[in-house]
């Protein structure tokens, strides 16, 4: 006799196809959107870069790599400049460290989880500047 499925089974089949919806497109690189996404940012600013250029069709994967160039060249750049302030050029230099951080995981989670989460200001402009590239 085949074995019917309960009740619950079926629910637990349902939400699996509903969840893996989310990161299933393909990229360049043959990976998911959502891996593609997050390593986008693992070597912050470099690795946005790199991504930017080896992914041409991936909308997905080219905002995260755009907007990890657009948060962590400035924030890089500022660490560097602010550790020459003397007295307080230590304090502010370890403060915008952990908060690059903090940005970066957030960041990370948010694209491994699917979500296209524009950080404020800095996603707009990263937007701005793909539809820019794609002009040309």
């Amino acid at each position: 006799m085949a074995e019917n499925p309960t009740p619950s089974e079926d629910n637990q089949d349902a939400t699996d196809a509903d969840n893996g919806a989310v990161g299933e497109a393909t990229t360049t690189l043959g990976t998911t959107e959502n891996v593609a996404g997050l390593l986008a940012y693992i070597l912050m600013w470099l690795t946005g870069i790199i991504f930017l250029m080896t992914e041409k069709d991936n909308d997905f994967v080219r905002f995260h790599a755009m907007q990890s160039i657009v948060v962590f060249v400035p924030l890089t750049i500022a660490s560097l400049i602010v550790g020459f302030l003397p007295v307080i050029g230590g304090l502010v230099t370890v403060i915008l460290q952990i908060s690059t951080v903090i940005i970066w995981l957030f960041m990370m989670y948010q694209a491994f989880q699917g979500n296209r989460y524009k950080l404020p200001y800095a996603g707009e402009f990263a937007e701005t500047q793909l539809k820019n590239m794609d002009k040309k």
